[in-house]
């Protein structure tokens, strides 16, 4: 491989067989339901990295259960939590946990924007099994199968006004591990993500996003997965939207390398060990 072909690649593997192109990706027809619910403050601030505060006298999280048909990535599920925080004055939502059933957005994710993102298993449908019940649309993560991470309802009970939603940047921890033992991470910054979405609409005119009634549940303790941490306390509201939208590059804000002051004890306590 020369040097031009060597720079040309974007993701590995180096060359013809990369996981991905850059951005932008495109999503169409994507179906929404997320939960906007109330979570409890200790649980909320052990997941957040330094400098990141809870927006909220009472934490507000939104658990975001997710179907897309079509992507540059292809199909796939996904399923994540987003906490309303602040980092320097400007209010993001944060998003410790993501879980998806497909290699290449997992893959790309993590590597572009730092998305905590890791494999699961997914049921979706409009209240399908063997006692249907039909005006609930179910969710439901199992990691591994047969673990219930999530568990999601929703009934769609009136048409919602898009005014209802606040459109805020996605703020995301990206950390590469050092190749060599005992020094700092390689990389470790938070990651802004803005993404302007389309709103499908009805053929009279009105958008098709939903409000309703739902559930929330993380049933499972794990210290491997601990999605616990962010229970619901009280829900507040639950959506549905079909959507349009292209992930672009993300910008750093933050460098937690250039802050001494996070890795001195750390390395020091690594000297004293050895």
């Amino acid at each position: 491989m020369d040097n031009a072909a060597f720079a040309a690649s974007y993701s590995q593997p180096i060359g013809p067989g990369s996981a991905y192109a850059p951005p932008p990706y495109l999503y169409r027809d994507v179906e929404d339901c997320f939960i906007v619910y109330e979570a409890d403050r200790a649980g909320v601030e052990s997941l957040l990295p330094p400098g990141l505060e809870i927006a909220d006298e009472v934490p507000t999280c939104i658990a975001w259960a997710r179907w897309v048909p079509y992507s540059t990535f292809g199909q796939y599920h996904e399923a994540y939590v987003m906490v309303r925080a602040s980092f320097a004055g400007q209010t993001y939502l944060y998003q410790p946990f993501i879980l998806v059933d497909n290699e290449i957005p997992l893959t790309a994710g993590r590597e572009i924007w730092g998305y905590a993102k890791k494999l699961a298993v997914f049921e979706r449908n409009w209240g399908g099994g063997e006692v249907p019940y039909g005006e609930q649309m179910t969710f439901t993560v199992q990691r591994p199968a047969g673990v219930p991470l999530m568990s999601a309802t929703m009934v769609a009970d009136r048409l919602a006004d898009p005014a209802e939603l606040e459109d805020l940047p996605v703020l995301s921890t990206r950390i590469i591990p050092n190749s060599e033992p005992g020094k700092r991470p390689s990389v470790a910054e938070l990651v802004r993500l803005d993404v302007p979405a389309t709103l499908h609409k009805a053929q009279d005119g009105t958008p098709r996003l939903f409000a309703g009634r739902g559930s929330l549940s993380f049933p499972t303790v794990s210290s491997v997965d601990p999605w616990h941490l962010l229970a619901p306390k009280r829900i507040l509201e639950c959506y549905f939207g079909v959507y349009d939208f292209d992930l672009p590059h993300g910008r750093v804000i933050h460098d937690y390398l250039k802050e001494d002051e996070i890795w001195e004890s750390v390395e020091k306590g690594r000297l004293a060990a050895a």
